[in-house]
């Protein structure tokens, strides 16, 4: 059993990188694609809410686009 779930995580994640002026793209991947799981995902400070099943290739255009968003 986890000891935080995804969205606890990525609330401590942000608080840590808040220290620091960084920031690492972090994407939610679930089975749910209603609005409440798209919901949680932002407030907790993920950058995207993706509903499985997702195709490989979106999920490298996907990765790819955010590598660019970093670089830039």
């Amino acid at each position: 059993m986890p000891v935080m779930n995804g969205y606890e995580a990525t609330r401590c994640i942000r608080e840590e990188e808040s220290r620091y002026g960084i920031r690492t793209p972090i994407i939610a991947l679930t089975a749910n694609s209603v609005e409440k799981g798209l919901q949680d995902a932002m407030e907790a400070g993920m950058d995207l809410h993706l509903a499985k099943p997702i195709p490989k290739p979106r999920i490298a255009q996907i990765v790819l686009d955010l590598c660019n968003q970093v670089q830039n």
